[in-house]
């Protein structure tokens, strides 16, 4: 639970950071919406990380409506191809500390790192239910690709990979093995 706190206030953060807050404070209670929308108008995204740390835990997963779940989805035909391999492995590393990829200054890494903030389902087999995925985009289960892919839209407030990406498929592999770590846990 401690780990889905920490998500919901990222989301919030994330959401505030990027210019959402009238669609997230109007959701909040009357509380959190007061808090939510002073901190990300008087300061944008280094108070709305405050305030995400404030009503996050309490409203963040319910303020405002779903986002587009086809923003982070797999696009209809997708045939992925993640070849796992040493290589792309220790490339996908690189992405997963990489925080020129967010808008705010976030990798991977900063919600990850040594297994931190996964769930005890990220030891399942994908697709399966993810938190997030299921409180933000209505999904019932999701693909490992779409999980990086819903983590670039939300926490790290950036740009989904292209579904081409070499940066995708490297990250995938990275992720693929950090999984069958944490399973071992």
């Amino acid at each position: 639970m401690k780990n889905l706190s920490l998500l919901a206030k990222m989301a919030v953060s994330s959401a505030l950071a990027a210019g959402l807050a009238p669609a997230l404070a109007a959701g909040c209670a009357p509380k959190c919406s007061a808090k939510c929308a002073a901190y990300s108008s008087k300061c944008g995204a280094k108070c709305s990380a405050k305030c995400g740390a404030k009503c996050g835990p309490k409203c963040g997963a319910k303020c405002g409506p779903k986002a587009n779940a086809k923003l982070i989805q797999r696009p209809a035909g997708y045939k992925p191809n993640y070849p796992i391999t040493p290589a792309t492995v220790a490339a996908g590393e690189l992405v997963f500390k990489n925080t020129k990829l967010s808008s705010n200054g976030m990798a991977c890494a900063t919600c990850h790192t040594g297994g931190g903030s996964y769930q005890k389902s990220f030891a399942m087999p994908f697709p399966h239910k993810v938190e997030m995925a299921a409180g933000t985009y209505g999904l019932k289960s999701i693909h490992l690709d779409e999980a990086i892919q819903m983590c670039m839209a939300g926490p790290m407030a950036a740009k989904p990979f292209d579904w081409k990406s070499p940066d995708l498929a490297n990250l995938v592999a990275f992720m693929t093995e950090e999984q069958k770590k944490f399973a071992k846990r």
